[in-house]
């Protein structure tokens, strides 16, 4: 029996169900919440569910990071400084972060593409914490394979999470079979 990293039992949010959920060490969760005809409120849905693991379990997000302060403005974040300081790797471990994602220190950190950059926040936390929380919103087709994969690769390594993507982009099958899917039901 593997060791248990996380266990949520079935709770409530608004007359959602959201299911039990167990997590044991190498795996991943991958939570398909529906796209409800509301705008945005599987966005929202998404939050109040990450909001009740912090809560409960203080399980980091890797969220998007943005920062709009003055000192920002003067003095760009670098990759470095981002995992440096912000994250507060140590140097080996940035440096493994930066050849998996293909970066470099100097990089702007805002001014890398779109996957690169969410590639990195989520290796960042894995490097950081053995239980992470993030979602595939926004990563589109093309950027995916490339987040999976870096996902893959802590995973098999013995990292955990639960991953957030929307019900209408389940595809058939899950790419790793150390992937466990749950769907959120709105009955």
């Amino acid at each position: 029996m593997s060791e248990i990293t996380f266990h949520s039992k079935p709770f409530k949010i608004e007359g959602i169900q959201i299911p039990e959920i167990v997590l044991t060490k190498g795996k991943l969760v991958r939570l398909y919440i529906p796209n409800l005809i509301k705008k945005d409120v599987h966005k929202d849905l998404k939050l109040r569910i990450i909001n009740h693991f912090q809560n409960k379990d203080h399980v980091p997000w890797a969220k998007n990071f943005s920062s709009n302060s003055l000192i920002e403005k003067l003095y760009p974040l670098t990759v470095e400084r981002y995992l440096l300081r912000v994250m507060k790797l140590d140097k080996y471990l940035a440096i493994q972060a930066i050849e998996e994602i293909e970066v470099n220190f100097e990089d702007r950190f805002h001014y890398l593409d779109h996957i690169k950059k969410r590639a990195l926040i989520i290796k960042a936390n894995f490097l950081k914490y053995d239980v992470i929380l993030f979602d595939y919103y926004a990563i589109g087709a093309l950027g995916i394979k490339f987040i999976e994969n870096v996902v893959n690769t802590e995973i098999k390594k013995g990292k955990s999470a639960i991953a957030f993507d929307i019900l209408q982009y389940m595809e058939d099958y899950e790419p790793f079979s150390n992937i466990q899917r749950i769907t959120v039901d709105l009955k």
